[in-house]
């Protein structure tokens, strides 16, 4: 265990070398314990299985190569980037690829093993994929009132194939299918092989167009000027200036002059604060990731205002906030009950079965709407 108090310099290399050795002891830490590694992760540390199956294949890997615990404990390299590089890695390749690794992303090590292992592109496709149940359908079901948990769409995933190449997953609403065939068709003298990646990249090199004509403003670059004494607007011609010197990437750099690489979710914040008398000039205005943002404005006003302003935002939210509407009105049990019979009649139940059903849930106190009384009359009749 570490102390709360341990600043991130000291933490995190203690943290990487506790990890390095958890791997390196291997057998020796599980053996009284469990029946294996992997069980030990998952039962004794509440690893989830997919954390366990890492650690368990780094540790195999280790084995083969034990260079790379002290890669780990250094930290040039991850666990996510030894889980994946040990489906790649031989004797024969190992110090070269090993060497290339070090210091990468995750992203950066699928790229470079794209690079080294490319694998054939693969064909567009289009496919279904199965809908949520709605709240209220009936599905199947354990005991009465548990409903099974729906199905969640698979996370869009972008995976290097080759250096000229990459496979992406995701899923769409039906709309989005309409809309690509549509394109497809309108395109289909320019694009006669209707290939998706080369429509969507049409598609995007036009949005990308547009987008970055509205956010560095249409027309002829204008002479800068400041805004008006007591306004925040931010011209569009400072926000063009800063966007181009700073190349859409967030300023911050820290002590060992390494700079944030988030290019996401940027804002245009002013060096000197405007709150402090900072004018809105390309000069003291520069792009910063929302935590990097936050984390100046703490540093500028201290954590005591950054709280209270928190705070009296969330305040000005509820009171701008409607109140909820009323729950609905249970309908009367009787009535609820003599739907749950007919429904269970016409399903093809026995009128002398249901009723039974039905009353064996009133008696143990189903809530007296139409779906938990369906359900717990099914559950009793379907054991």
């Amino acid at each position: 265990m570490f102390p709360f108090h341990a600043t991130p310099p000291t933490a995190i290399p203690r943290l990487r070398q506790t990890g390095s050795e958890f791997l390196r002891l291997g057998r020796t830490v599980y053996f009284d314990a469990c029946s294996s590694l992997f069980a030990y992760c998952t039962e004794r540390l509440g690893y989830s299985e997919d954390s366990a199956t890492k650690r368990v294949r780094v540790a195999r890997l280790a084995q083969q190569f034990p260079q790379v615990l002290d890669d780990l404990a250094s930290g040039e390299l991850h666990l996510t980037g030894l889980f994946l590089l040990s489906g790649h890695l031989t004797d024969d390749n190992a110090e070269q690829l090993l060497a290339e690794a070090r210091g990468k992303s995750k992203r950066q090590l699928e790229e470079l093993l794209a690079r080294w292992f490319p694998r054939p592109a693969v064909p567009p496709t289009i496919t279904p994929v199965t809908p949520e149940p709605v709240q209220g359908q009936l599905s199947t079901w354990s005991g009465a009132g548990n409903p099974a948990p729906p199905a969640s769409a698979p996370r869009p995933r972008v995976e290097p194939l080759s250096p000229e190449s990459v496979r992406v997953e995701f899923t769409a609403s039906v709309a989005f299918r309409d809309k690509l065939e549509h394109a497809r068709a309108l395109l289909s003298h320019t694009v006669p092989s209707g290939d998706l990646a080369t429509i969507l990249e049409r598609a995007l090199d036009l949005l990308i167009e547009r987008e970055t004509k509205r956010r560095a403003g249409a027309g002829k670059p204008r002479k800068r000027r400041e805004t008006k004494p007591g306004s925040r607007h931010v011209p569009v011609e400072v926000q063009r200036a800063v966007r181009e010197r700073d190349g859409d990437q967030c300023t911050f750099t820290d002590a060992e002059g390494r700079r944030c690489s988030a290019t996401r979710f940027l804002t245009i914040e002013h060096i000197d604060p405007f709150a402090k008398g900072g004018p809105t000039t390309v000069d003291n205005c520069c792009l910063l990731c929302r935590p990097h943002n936050a984390h100046r404005a703490r540093q500028v006003f201290g954590e005591d205002h950054i709280q209270n302003e928190i705070s009296e935002a969330r305040a000005r939210r509820r009171q701008s906030t409607p109140p909820a509407p009323p729950a609905p009105t249970p309908a009367p049990e009787g009535g609820v009950s003599e739907k749950v019979l007919g429904a269970l009649v016409r399903m093809g139940f026995k009128r002398a079965d249901a009723r039974r059903a039905v009353e064996q849930a009133r008696l143990c106190e189903v809530e007296p709407l139409l779906e938990p009384m369906l359900r717990a009359t099914l559950a009793i009749l379907t054991p």
